[in-house]
């Protein structure tokens, strides 16, 4: 596996995992992006890159 790809991998499961400990915590509605950012350690704008909205990322978690 390419670097890059492995990269992209290990970014969006961390905001994943970020993601699902902040909303069990706070609720989705309580929730805001930035705290999923600082969570996983990374910038607000690679968390909008990957998942593009909260709404868009509560419901993957949600499927998976």
């Amino acid at each position: 596996m390419g670097k890059k790809k492995e990269l992209d991998i290990n970014t969006e499961a961390k905001i994943k995992n970020a993601a699902r400990v902040v909303f069990h915590k706070k609720g989705f509605a309580a929730t805001r992006t930035r705290d999923i950012a600082e969570a996983a350690g990374i910038n607000l704008a690679l968390l909008n890159y990957y998942f593009r909205s909260k709404e868009k990322l509560f419901n993957i978690i949600m499927l998976e």
